[in-house]
């Protein structure tokens, strides 16, 4: 296994870690800031906003700079905006915070993607992608709760404290095992921009906003969902999560290794298929504790799955433009979680949680259906969209 890979990887999941920390601390923060406790929930939304829409935006600015010297200044920002967080003096401050690592977190993962699939041969890649989503996963599964039990033990400002160590770790690794990579574009900004008029592009980018929409959809409103069908205790529902999570390390390297084996196309639909059969049989699997672990395996693995291959698809279908369009799926994993949670959210005040899972399946099919778009549509050159955006 590649140590260059592995420290891309422990930069995501360092820079991970920060995203959804702030719902283990939330209590503590609240507290110690004297701001009400659905004020401080607010962090999180606006985290998940500036790195869905900034991403794209601060990627195709800095398109000139080197990608192993633009890695290292957004480790920097974000060791400084950890040390900001742990300092903060008000909540103002902190809301600013957040920003600040929302967008150099956004830097950290596309870049940590585009260095490993540049640094690994071809027929490698899509498992080095994999990995990459594994650190996202780990950051998740791993991650969030140990912050959380460093918070309580030594109070919230010791989280912070705690990643931005582990970034000046990262950092020096970086600066001593990563390769340089020139900057990726061979068009112009303007010319990576218009490929989102491509329907083979736009329609790829559409798998992850609906499948991350189908997920959403059920796993925001998991615990309900596990109350209500099983009458399940906290501590079990708190085992079957940490099951959950541990599969979707797993899956992205099952994803990774699956687009490489048996390329991406096949790996997405079979992925996709396998995710959407998991959350419709979650209402019929909770007839027993062993059979709704079974499914919820099978669930996550398949859930983090098809990442892998969307991004080695897109590498391969936009070759001219792959930065940009790794930044732009990674936007779209976050609109549709947004999204997800939003519909979840109608059906779960209007009907029984299980019509959620049958909701969400059916969003995931969808997902399926336009990925056999996208393969059917060619791969247009750059000037072709030029001639296509101008019409």
């Amino acid at each position: 296994m590649d140590k260059r890979i592995l420290i891309l990887a422990f930069a995501s999941f360092v820079v991970g870690t920060v995203e959804l920390v702030i719902g283990g601390i939330l209590d503590m923060i609240a507290t110690d800031l004297q701001v009400p406790v659905g004020i401080v929930g607010q962090l999180v939304t606006v985290y998940s906003l500036v790195f869905a829409f900034g991403s794209p935006v601060l990627i195709a600015l800095t398109s000139k700079v080197e990608r192993r010297k633009l890695l290292i200044i957004a480790m920097l920002v974000f060791f400084t905006g950890n040390m900001i967080s742990m300092l903060s003096p008000n909540f103002t401050i902190l809301l600013i915070t957040r920003v600040i690592l929302a967008a150099s977190c956004s830097l950290v993962v596309v870049l940590s993607i585009t260095l490993a699939a540049n640094v690994v041969a071809p027929e490698l890649r899509g498992r080095a992608i994999g990995i990459i989503f594994m650190g996202i996963s780990a950051s998740l599964v791993l991650g969030v709760p140990l912050g959380t039990l460093i918070g309580e033990q030594w109070g919230w400002r010791t989280t912070f404290a705690l990643v931005a160590a582990l970034t000046l770790i990262v950092l020096l690794c970086i600066v001593r095992f990563l390769p340089k990579v020139a900057p990726q574009p061979t068009i112009s900004l303007r010319e990576q921009l218009r490929t989102l008029k491509n329907p083979k592009i736009v329609s790829a980018h559409a798998i992850s906003i609906l499948q991350m929409t189908g997920q959403f959809t059920i796993y925001a409103y998991i615990t309900p969902f596990l109350h209500d069908t099983m009458n399940l205790s906290t501590s079990m529902i708190s085992f079957i999560l940490l099951v959950y999570g541990l599969a979707g390390i797993a899956g992205g390297w099952i994803g990774g290794l699956a687009s490489d084996k048996l390329g991406a196309r096949k790996t997405i639909f079979i992925t996709l298929l396998l995710h959407a059969t998991a959350i419709l049989l979650l209402p019929l699997a909770t007839i027993s504790l062993i059979s709704l672990l079974i499914v919820v395996v099978v669930w996550c693995t398949f859930n983090m799955a098809p990442s892998p291959a969307i991004q080695s698809y897109l590498i391969k279908s936009a070759p001219e433009s792959t930065d940009i369009q790794l930044s732009f799926n990674t936007s779209s994993l976050h609109i549709g979680v947004a999204l997800g949670s939003a519909i979840g959210g109608l059906i779960v005040n209007q009907y029984p949680v299980t019509i959620n899972a049958w909701v969400g399946g059916f969003i995931v099919i969808l997902a399926f259906f336009s990925a056999a778009y996208s393969f059917t549509r060619k791969s247009m050159s750059s000037v072709e969209i030029c001639d296509l955006a101008n019409r």
